[in-house]
């Protein structure tokens, strides 16, 4: 075999798995059908190859997150074009995006706020998670937090509509990249479920994915935010940090509902500082 042929062969092999991460991250992060979704030949994947691991999939987020954020800001361009006023738009914008995402983000958020509002020991907290229903902190959580996203984008929105998209674009990357380093900072609290079982992302992976997502972030928001973007950058990265410290405080690490529940309060963070800075609050 000649060295282009193998090279050839090298960057076939890079862009199968470079795809089928890509369609992982897609299927965990959005209710996409991504397993009938063909890879760059056309082709539907093969079921007898070894799947990626999430962890090794995780810094494509920031990618999945540019869509979902395009998608939400596509619709609030459109709701805004067509005289649907700004916080009606930005209220049906946030809850298609909810959606699109499965609630994923969300019903982590609510887990984690009744686990840790009611239970009384680390093993209640891991057990009052685990529990499907709906409980008053996860409720109410829940509510002031989407609540709060949604005023931020109106906030942004009332003021210049392509700033709101380009806000929401950058907080739904960043919030979606700071996944992969709280899994590297903190350890799993269980032996099984979504945090045990998903693996640990490489640090390698993990600086892509955040240097991935800061490029996008600055494409999309350094031209309505000026230095204000690393404002949203840091808002974003200490609502990650926040939950990822009360996490550890509370049962010792991470679980699904934790990196769910930091996605959402980072990607609010975000929004907040966002709707401050082009406002011209700060």
């Amino acid at each position: 075999m000649s060295y282009k042929s193998g090279m050839d062969a090298n960057d076939e092999n890079g862009l199968t798995q470079f795809s089928a991460r890509l369609r992982l991250a897609v299927a965990f992060l959005t209710r996409l059908p991504v397993e009938h979704m063909p890879d760059e030949d056309g082709q539907l994947p093969d079921p007898d190859e070894t799947p990626p691991t999430l962890a090794s999939a995780m810094w494509l987020f920031p990618l999945v997150g540019f869509a979902i954020g395009g998608a939400g800001a596509l619709t609030l361009g459109i709701l805004v074009w067509v005289g649907v006023p700004a916080p009606v738009a930005a209220t049906l914008t946030i809850g298609g995006m909810i959606w699109l995402t499965g609630a994923l983000h969300e019903d982590g958020l609510s887990d984690i706020a009744d686990g840790f509002g009611g239970g009384g020991d680390r093993d209640r907290k891991l057990e009052i998670m685990r529990d499907s229903r709906l409980g008053a902190y996860g409720a109410v959580t829940l509510a002031v937090v989407v609540i709060t996203k949604i005023a931020a984008l109106a906030t942004i929105a009332a003021h210049d509509v392509g700033a709101a998209a380009g806000a929401l674009i950058a907080a739904t990357v960043w919030s979606r990249a700071l996944i992969a380093p709280t899994m590297r900072w903190l350890e799993p609290a269980r032996d099984d479920g979504l945090g045990a079982d998903a693996g640990k992302p490489t640090e390698g992976d993990s600086w892509k994915g955040l240097g991935l997502a800061v490029l996008l972030v600055l494409l999309v928001l350094i031209t309505p935010a000026g230095f204000g973007v690393i404002t949203v950058l840091v808002a974003g990265g200490l609502g990650a940090f926040a939950v990822g410290l009360l996490s550890f405080r509370q049962i010792g690490g991470y679980t699904g509902d934790v990196l769910g529940a930091g996605q959402a309060v980072a990607e609010t963070a975000a929004l907040v500082a966002a709707s401050a800075v082009i406002s011209g609050s700060i």
